[in-house]
């Protein structure tokens, strides 16, 4: 017999607690699963910064086995996917948990759907952050040799094992587009599920000057700010480049890159190695972004894909104007010329003439953070998210019973 719908223990399960868009969400679920009366956990793989979030809000966080082998050694892979599995399996007595969502897991997708009993419990979701979800050059550094036949076989796994799953989640119209085209004709298994925030925690007031001085920077300044992890994904490069051109023709302006990752120290020596090294600050990774977000003057987003990217949602949902490329999930969160500016990926003549006309007219910038600060709240929200994912969730577990 199923166990009833009405509280529901929900398994989030990311592969490490780094600071990050998919990280994020999970937390976000989980913090709104609890104010919803469910019984959400958290599984993870690797301990990072956002731990301590969680066990403040009094949810579990469980520590997985690490895959310590790649296919390359079968034997040994097997016996950690095993290990792994032993585990969720304990978790899922321990916690009683009927739901388990995935975020970012890729191969352990797989192993999840064989954690199903006869009941047909766990439900099982897997989550799609990015339209470029299937392995890439970057994931196999040391076995580039391997990437085709790895994708290959992705490919056909995501297509045999997706028969076992509850859903598909797409956290946009263009990732499930992708998931269609990637995988196959999984209409009926696929929602599209936009990310969604926690918009009361920004925009917020700050005193600006304070916030100014506290990174050492002018209270003239004009802030342009970006948050990414340093990824070829998320388009530092293009920024750097196009900041050439517009640094110099407004001294008072200053670039905050928030955020670590592989591609940060080649970042910093482009900088350096420009004219403009002192107009652009590295701040790492921080736990007071919405305060530097509620002190800046307005936000930018090169990426080169996404799925729905969390950083611009916190962005708008502070107030700030957005320039952003024409990606999956950025244009259907932006609203060009009401909401921000969007531009094509790659092409810092069009990121360029964005960020002067953002600079050209501040009355006009100020409009547009309004507008996308009203479109987070009434369509982005994390509430609204949750809400959407417990109605999946209770539509499945009534077609089981």
């Amino acid at each position: 017999m199923t166990r009833p719908a009405s509280e529901i223990g929900v398994l989030q399960l990311v592969d490490n607690l780094d600071i990050g868009g998919a990280q994020e969400v999970a937390v976000t679920l989980a913090k709104n699963l609890v104010r919803t009366g469910h019984r959400p956990v958290v599984g993870t793989f690797r301990d990072g910064p956002l731990r301590s979030d969680i066990e403040e809000a009094g949810i579990p966080v469980v520590f997985l086995p690490r895959r310590r082998h790649t296919v390359l050694a079968l034997p040994l892979f097997v016996r950690d996917m095993l290990r792994i599995r032993r585990a969720l399996a304990a978790t899922i007595d321990r916690y009683g948990v009927d739901v388990i969502q995935t975020h970012l897991l890729r191969s352990l997708d797989f192993l999840t759907t064989t954690l199903k009993g006869p009941d047909g419990l766990p439900l099982v979701y897997w989550t799609f952050h990015n339209s470029d979800f299937m392995l890439r050059r970057e994931h196999l550094p040391r076995h580039v040799w391997l990437l085709r036949p790895k994708q290959i076989a992705y490919r056909l796994l995501y297509r045999l094992t997706s028969r076992r799953v509850n859903g598909l989640i797409a956290v946009s119209d263009d990732v499930r587009s992708s998931i269609l085209d990637r995988i196959g004709p999984l209409d009926d298994k696929i929602v599209v599920i936009p990310n969604g925030i926690d918009a009361d925690r920004f925009g917020g007031s700050v005193d600006r000057d304070e916030v100014r001085a506290e990174l050492g920077l002018d209270r003239n300044a004009v802030i342009m700010v970006m948050v990414a992890t340093f990824k070829e994904q998320k388009g530092h490069a293009y920024l750097i480049e196009a900041a050439g051109e517009v640094l110099p023709l407004h001294p008072e302006a200053r670039i905050l890159l928030i955020g670590d990752g592989g591609l940060r120290s080649e970042m910093e020596r482009r900088v350096s190695a420009a004219q403009f090294a002192d107009a652009v600050w590295f701040l790492g990774n921080r736990r007071d972004v919405a305060r530097i977000l509620a002190a800046s003057d307005f936000f930018v987003l090169p990426s080169l894909w996404e799925g729905l990217p969390i950083a611009l949602l916190e962005a708008m949902a502070s107030g700030l104007p957005c320039i952003a490329t024409t990606v999956s999930g950025t244009k259907q969160v932006i609203v060009p010329d009401v909401t921000g500016l969007l531009v094509s990926p790659g092409d810092t003549v069009e990121l360029r003439d964005a960020m002067l006309a953002m600079l050209a007219d501040p009355e006009r910038a100020r409009r547009m953070g309004g507008n996308g600060r009203r479109r987070v709240a009434s369509e982005f929200s994390a509430r609204k998210q949750t809400a959407e994912l417990i109605a999946r969730f209770t539509m499945d577990f009534d077609a089981i019973r």
